[in-house]
C-alpha cells in the first residue's frame, strides 16, 4: 500500500500573504517618514494592494510621493519591506491541516520568493519543527530560475519525505505557477481558494489546472481519505 506524502506552498496557504504585506508596508512608511518626511506611504501601498495591484505598487508610491526620486530610492524602499518585523499567525485550518497530516508522516513545503523573506516568514511561523524538507526555491539558482511552475523543488522534495510508489500531494494557492510540475509528475494537487488572497486564483497557464478545490484545508480527508 503506497503511503501517502503531502506538500504545501506556503503564502495564502497556510498563512495570510497580506500580514506580511502590511508589516512591511508599515516598515515603508517609517522609511518614507525618516528620509523623506512624508506621512501617509503605509496606507497608500495597502490601498494600491487592495485595489490589485503587486508587481508595479513600489514605483507607483514612490512616483506619487516622491516625483524626483533616484533608483536607489526604490532598491531602499524594497529593502525596507523584506526588512520588516514579521507578526505573522497561521489560518486555523492551517494549523489544523499540519497537525493532522503531520502525524501521518513526513511533510514537504516548497515556496517561492526571496530566500531572506520566506526564511523570515518561516521563523515567525515557527514551522520548521513541522517540515522534514523545506525547499526555497530562490536559493536553488540563479534569481527566479527555479521558482515554480519548475520541477527542481518538488524533485528535491520527493526524494527527501518519499520513495516510488508513494503517493504525493501538493497543496498550493495560485494556479498560474503552482500545479505544472506536480500535475506532471503524476501527484494529487488541490487548490485551496480563500477570499483575499493577494494573487488572482482564476488565471491558469498550460497544465496548471488543479485537480481538485476547496475552500478550506479541513476538506483534505475528503478528497485523500485521510
Amino acid at each position: 500500500m503506497s503511503r501517502l506524502r503531502v506538500v504545501f506552498d506556503l503564502d495564502d496557504t497556510l498563512y495570510p500573504e497580506r500580514q506580511f504585506a502590511l508589516c512591511g508596508f508599515r516598515a515603508c512608511g517609517e522609511w518614507a517618514k525618516v528620509h523623506f518626511g512624508i506621512d501617509g506611504v503605509g496606507e497608500e501601498m495597502t490601498r494600491l494592494l487592495d485595489a490589485g495591484m503587486l508587481g508595479k505598487l513600489f514605483a507607483t508610491v514612490l512616483q506619487t510621493h516622491i516625483p524626483d526620486h533616484r533608483p536607489e530610492h526604490l532598491v531602499a524602499l524594497r529593502e525596507a519591506y523584506r526588512g520588516a518585523v514579521a507578526e505573522l499567525s497561521l489560518f486555523d485550518d492551517g494549523a489544523w491541516a499540519l497537525d493532522h497530516y503531520g502525524s501521518k508522516g513526513p511533510l514537504g513545503l516548497i515556496t517561492d520568493g526571496t530566500q531572506m523573506v520566506q526564511r523570515k516568514k518561516v521563523a515567525a511561523l515557527a514551522l520548521e519543527p513541522r517540515f522534514h524538507e523545506i525547499v526555497y526555491t530562490d536559493a536553488l539558482g540563479e534569481e527566479r530560475a527555479y521558482f515554480k511552475p519548475h520541477p527542481m523543488a518538488f524533485e528535491r522534495v520527493a526524494a527527501s519525505i518519499g520513495a516510488p510508489g508513494d503517493r504525493f500531494v501538493y497543496v498550493g494557492d495560485n494556479p498560474v505557477k503552482d500545479f505544472v510540475a506536480p500535475n506532471a509528475m503524476g501527484w494529487t494537487t488541490i487548490q485551496i481558494v480563500r477570499d483575499g488572497g493577494i494573487h488572482d486564483a482564476t488565471k491558469l497557464i498550460d497544465g496548471g489546472a488543479p485537480q481538485h478545490k476547496i475552500t478550506s484545508l479541513a476538506a483534505l480527508p475528503d478528497i485523500l481519505g485521510v
